[in-house]
């Protein structure tokens, strides 16, 4: 009896041990305790600082935030609007090459369907592999520099590259430019400014066409950088709300901009009936296009051909009653049965406003009046997602 009775007590005595236990592994203040929270109450700390007289180009955040601004995905401000918009969709290049060489006039770039942090370490790789040695890397400007170096097709010059990753027009792509120099002389100054054109465009063509074709062949090199993840800021396009108003800001060059627009204003059931390009303003039609049938005969015929669209009025009549100057701006929203000069007239006007690498499109009814945000918003991304 009473070696049972202290077996007992002992088993007494280890219970309450154990649920006093407890509370020290697990609650508020335990050791196990419920962390998800914590990193609310963490405190910003100085970046490290390099020593003066020392270089710190290899210093950088491991896990850099990009700034929360406005973006394509916010809700439209207006009164009882509570909708969540839909995603952007995919550009329709986005699926179709994964690697593809662009031209315009005498620019060439690759562009990728993948964004820059992907790029970067593929093209370290390309590089280091076909001994081309890097002078210096930027990555938050996305540019590689590369050591002098001679062709042995010509001993009597020097040449470098300059390699430029760039952000897309499309969310989740990227370009990539490459700009050759050629000086005479076998030991040139690394300090040369770097010219605005390329010496020679068929140099500059190889090194594209050579890294262009590795990149397409071999997905898997270099891996993912998280530091070149905000290399050139955010995509080449946008939509954003300016004063309650859907528009698009494009960050190309006048060129490019006025290309990519045109390409994007004859697809998806985009045409034009009249523009007046020198003035930034373009009169397009518009209508949905109908999804293709899969029946057994749909593959017997082509249905490439280009929209043909009519109006009854130019650009040139229409201009006359769009509002100028402020009251542009400030244009109440589009009320088409009320307009007594051109009555239904059919379509949109676009316009182009800026300048090179900074342009704002609006897109309005033809009398110059807003749109209803969301049908301003959804046209604004249809033609976005064909920009290229």
């Amino acid at each position: 009896m009473i070696k049972t009775t202290s077996l007992r007590g002992v088993s007494v005595l280890g219970l309450v041990a154990m649920l006093s236990g407890c509370g020290v592994l697990w609650g508020d203040e335990a050791y196990f305790r419920n962390r998800e929270g914590d990193y609310q109450k963490a405190d910003n700390i100085e970046p490290l600082k390099v020593p003066q007289g020392m270089q710190g180009e290899r210093l950088g955040e491991r896990y850099p935030i990009p700034p929360i601004t406005e973006s394509e995905f916010d809700d439209i401000a207006q009164e009882g609007g509570a909708e969540v918009p839909r995603p952007q969709p995919l550009a329709t290049n986005l699926m179709q090459e994964n690697v593809k060489i662009q031209r315009l006039a005498d620019e060439r770039w690759i562009l990728m369907n993948v964004s820059p942090g992907e790029v970067w370490p593929r093209v370290r790789a390309f590089l280091n592999e076909n001994n081309v040695d890097v002078a210096s890397a930027d990555i938050e400007r996305g540019l590689i520099d590369s050591y002098w170096l001679q062709f042995k097709s010509d001993l009597s010059t020097s040449d470098r590259y300059r390699v430029q990753i760039d952000q897309g027009v499309q969310p989740e792509t990227s370009e990539i430019h490459v700009l050759h120099q050629s000086v005479k002389g076998d030991s040139p100054s690394n300090d040369l400014q770097w010219p605005k054109a390329s010496s020679s465009t068929e140099r500059e063509a190889w090194l594209l066409d050579e890294l262009a074709a590795a990149l397409a062949r071999d997905e898997t090199i270099g891996g993912t950088s998280l530091l070149a993840q905000a290399i050139g800021g955010d995509a080449k396009s946008a939509l954003v709300v300016e004063q309650n108003e859907p528009v698009m800001k494009i960050r190309l060059s006048e060129a490019r901009a006025k290309a990519t627009l045109y390409h994007a204003m004859r697809q998806d059931g985009f045409a034009m009936y009249d523009s007046q390009p020198d003035d930034g303003v373009y009169y397009l039609h518009y209508q949905p296009v109908e999804p293709e049938d899969d029946g057994w005969f749909s593959g017997w015929f082509s249905s490439d051909k280009e929209l043909v669209a009519e109006s009854p009025y130019s650009v040139a009549q229409l201009l006359t009653v769009v509002p100028q100057g402020e009251s542009f701006a400030k244009a109440p929203l589009s009320n088409r049965g009320a307009e007594q000069t051109f009555p239904d007239a059919p379509g949109y006007l676009l316009f182009v406003e800026g300048e090179s690498n900074n342009y704002t499109v609006r897109l309005r009814d033809p009398y110059g009046k807003r749109l209803d945000p969301r049908k301003s918003r959804d046209l604004l991304t249809l033609l976005r997602k064909n920009l290229i």
